[in-house]
């Protein structure tokens, strides 16, 4: 009797000690903002101050080199004592005037693999990308690109140039890139239709297909009173009051730069080697815009007789 009361009381204990949970209380107030910090030091930019040898360089004959590295009016000797054809050392040759590689202006330009020997292939490397990807001093590396091979080869391979171009050549060449090209939309618009490059081997002899380019809206982002106004300070002593005066491979300079926008455009702000046009004749993109909206005026401009 006693062992079942004893029972009873601890069954009654243990049922009196589970009872429910209370609500839970409020959430207590947030503390007091702590005191500001100090500022920390000025950072850098990424990845640093630029190079002297780059701020002192000259970007516009950057460009000059970028066509002929080897004339005296970007830097060089005058000769590049080379045996071969300048297309397999030029820059322009294998990254065109754009710097687009085969994806621009250069889409249809043949070359080695597709049966023209005298010429290198365009590269498939977008310098334009790569000049804002890429740091000062990586750019330096690229351009001097050794081991490369050698300039008198007739390769597709980077030429290495460590031994062809001074010093400020190359830094030269590094701002031009960085600094100094123009946005080919701001001056006309290209179309590049149809397939890649190609040879086609099915048919005898082999036949080379090529993307038709198409060119529109030349200067349309330039005022042509504005143009007209530079071609007569600037160009007409030489081209003519209409651009017919020089022969510019069977072209007047109205057709050329209705024809050739990508290259007109070089030719005008960074020279022409050996025919008295010297790099900087025309150094903003508004002039060259309103160059462009002038000559494309085919009755100020005419072809040539």
């Amino acid at each position: 009797m006693k062992r079942l009361l004893f029972l009873g009381m601890l069954v009654f204990a243990i049922g009196a000690c589970e009872g429910d949970q209370g609500p839970t209380g409020p959430t207590g107030a947030d503390g007091q903002d702590g005191a500001a910090g100090n500022d920390g030091a000025d950072g850098q930019d990424f990845p640093g101050p630029l190079p002297d040898e780059y701020i002192n360089a000259d970007g516009i004959l950057g460009g000059a080199a970028y066509s002929k590295w080897y004339t005296t009016d970007a830097g060089g000797t005058g000769d590049a004592g080379a045996t071969v054809s300048a297309d397999f050392f030029r820059c322009k040759a294998c990254h065109a005037w754009d710097g687009l590689g085969n994806t621009g202006s250069y889409a249809d330009r043949t070359g080695q693999s597709t049966l023209t020997d005298t010429r290198p292939d365009v590269s498939s490397v977008n310098l334009r990308s790569s000049a804002v990807s890429y740091t000062v001093d990586a750019l330096f590396d690229l351009v001097v690109h050794s081991p490369g091979r050698t300039i008198d080869a007739m390769d597709n391979t980077h030429p290495d140039y460590s031994t062809e171009l001074t010093v400020g050549q190359v830094w030269n060449l590094v701002k031009f890139m960085r600094e100094e090209w123009v946005e080919p939309g701001l001056l006309y618009d290209l179309e590049v239709s149809g397939t890649a490059m190609y040879v086609d081997y099915s048919v005898g002899p082999p036949v080379v297909v090529s993307p038709t380019l198409t060119y529109s809206n030349i200067g349309a982002l330039g005022n042509a009173a504005d143009g007209d106004a530079s071609y007569a300070t600037k160009c007409a002593a030489c081209h003519g009051a209409d651009g017919t005066t020089l022969d510019i491979g069977g072209r007047s300079l109205g057709l050329f730069v209705r024809e050739k926008p990508n290259e007109a455009w070089f030719k005008a702000k960074f020279g022409e080697a050996g025919t008295g046009m010297d790099p900087g004749l025309v150094t903003t993109t508004t002039e060259l815009q309103d160059l462009y909206a002038a000559l494309v005026d085919e009755t100020n401009y005419p072809p040539l007789p």
